[in-house]
């Protein structure tokens, strides 16, 4: 945890990380287990650049909403990364996706974390105060909020939001 800039928990063994991975400021959402009396990261969750977490704490009323009216809700994060309800679920999932051969859809992988209630909550109460260890987070634009993304073809051509077609426009 040397380069850790906080973690926060959620519950249940799992936190909320800033850390910074290969010159970039990250957001983990983990989940930890017990090792040799050492709590220690594992491969359940799913790690944010700044832009994603910033577009995940401004859907948080979306979700809100879904999560209420027990609907499906999916809201696309950028390079397949959704943050997820399912009908009459009361989780937040927060998952990368992947688009198989042959196929028109992308699929959920096994890379993410779903949230139980308390945890989102928790996870909501975390974002508000993120920002005192991340400042970054105040000049931070969102790839679909930037001038280039205001018409259908800006949009199209993005590999962020395009992943897996933006290659053919």
């Amino acid at each position: 945890m040397e380069s850790a800039r906080c973690n926060l928990e959620l519950g249940n063994k799992r936190f909320v990380q800033a850390t910074e991975w290969n010159d970039e400021i990250r957001i983990d959402v983990r989940e930890w287990e017990l090792k040799d009396e050492k709590l220690i990261p594992t491969k359940k969750g799913i790690s944010l650049p700044l832009h994603r977490w910033k577009l995940l704490v401004d859907n948080f009323e979306f979700l809100d909403q879904a999560l209420a009216e027990k609907r499906v809700y999916q809201s696309h994060l950028g390079d397949n990364v959704y943050a997820s309800v399912q009908i009459k679920s009361v989780c937040l999932d927060l998952r990368q996706h992947w688009l198989p051969p042959n196929n028109t859809e992308v699929v959920p992988t096994k890379k993410g974390i779903c949230l139980r209630p308390a945890e989102y909550e928790k996870l909501k109460d975390v974002a508000s105060v993120i920002g005192d260890f991340v400042p970054e987070l105040c000049s931070i634009v969102p790839c679909p909020y930037s001038s280039d993304h205001q018409n259908q073809l800006g949009f199209l051509t993005c590999s962020e939001f395009n992943p897996n077609h933006f290659t053919e426009w």
